[in-house]
């Protein structure tokens, strides 16, 4: 009998973690799954140990590949996995043992194509993370308003692969895009709207490692931006689905790391060329999408100072004009002027 679930861990340089990742995944109360490992080319033991479990567990694939990156990973994966549905653990991450369990259950009696339930984040694994855990569900919409609420409510559910259970159609349909980071934010807001519906389990049954080191300030990686690309594509995509709420609200988060980044690149890195390109990949999209006026004023204020500078003294005469007319202005100018005499 074919695995009703087909569970993928992309594999790379976590050797430390990897035996506690896929022990959590061979422990689920459920019966009926596979686990497909795929090593992308680890530099440590992680492709010999991926195949010894392999030799003790015939539940487990192997697949081997060079060095490609995770959405790579999870794309040839998806290629022979087996299962109607499909579930994403990174390899240095755990599961509690009735996370498939319960997504399973959730899907099943709500209809949703897409289960999911909470995260853990911590940089150790909790002692009591395995205790038995009863709850229910709640079936929650993906039409625009409700999904907005979400994200409102800091709960929106498209950040990452990560903590769900997917019909496979829903994945094959649109897979991860290689070579890019942050794809998991790319790829998930296209699932979520085609599944119309998601099964909410309120526990955390994932697991998600942090490193305690990522909230020091280190030098700025230029992958990093992989994250404008990400917040353009999710930008667009609503933009195309009707949904101009979630598109307002992705691009103030695209406003304010579009304006970080370029900063950070110009005085971190130095390189003045990956700035512009930041600046023109920034404006570009504003001819596409509407952007609100403390959206725009935001990124023109870091990204181009002097046209900033000019913008608010026409914004001012502006205002004055509307308030004071026009024998207004002129005293403001008059006034203006005399100072510049003075000096």
């Amino acid at each position: 009998m074919p695995p009703e679930i087909s569970v993928i861990v992309p594999v790379y340089n976590t050797e430390p973690y990897l035996p506690g990742c896929v022990d959590s995944i061979l422990s689920q109360t459920v019966p009926n799954f596979e686990l497909i490992l795929v090593d992308d080319g680890s530099p440590d033991n992680c492709g010999r140990l991926c195949d010894e479990y392999a030799l003790r567990d015939d539940r487990i694939r192997v697949l081997h590949q060079t060095n490609q990156g995770q959405a790579a990973a999870r794309n040839h994966a998806m290629a022979i996995a087996r299962g109607w549905w499909v579930c994403f653990v990174d390899s240095d991450d755990a599961i509690h043992p009735q996370m498939l369990e319960k997504l399973k259950q959730a899907a099943e009696e709500s209809g949703a194509p897409i289960a999911m339930c909470r995260m853990l984040e911590a940089p150790e694994l909790p002692p009591d993370f395995f205790a038995p855990a009863e709850a229910g569900w709640e079936r929650l919409s993906m039409a625009e308003k409700p999904l907005a609420d979400q994200f409102d409510a800091g709960k929106y559910p498209g950040w990452v692969a990560c903590a769900k259970l997917l019909r496979r159609e829903l994945v094959e349909d649109y897979l991860f895009q290689p070579g890019r980071v942050y794809e998991d934010n790319e790829a998930v807001c296209h699932w979520i709207v085609a599944a119309k519906t998601v099964a909410s389990v309120p526990l955390s049954l994932y697991y998600y490692r942090t490193n305690p080191d990522s909230t020091t300030q280190s030098r700025f990686a230029l992958k990093k931006l992989d994250y404008l690309w990400a917040l353009e594509r999710i930008i667009l995509f609503y933009d195309s689905v009707g949904y101009p709420e979630l598109c307002r609200r992705f691009c103030g988060l695209y406003a304010e790391a579009a304006s970080g980044y370029y900063n950070r690149v110009r005085q971190e890195l130095g390189d003045s060329e990956t700035a512009k390109k930041i600046r023109r990949s920034a404006w570009r999209l504003t001819r596409r999408i509407a952007f609100t006026k403390p959206q725009l004023e935001t990124m023109l204020c870091e990204l181009n100072p002097g046209l900033a500078r000019l913008y608010w003294l026409l914004e001012g005469a502006a205002r004055t004009l509307k308030e004071q007319g026009v024998s207004g202005l002129a005293g403001k100018i008059k006034k203006h002027l005399g100072k510049g005499e003075g000096q």
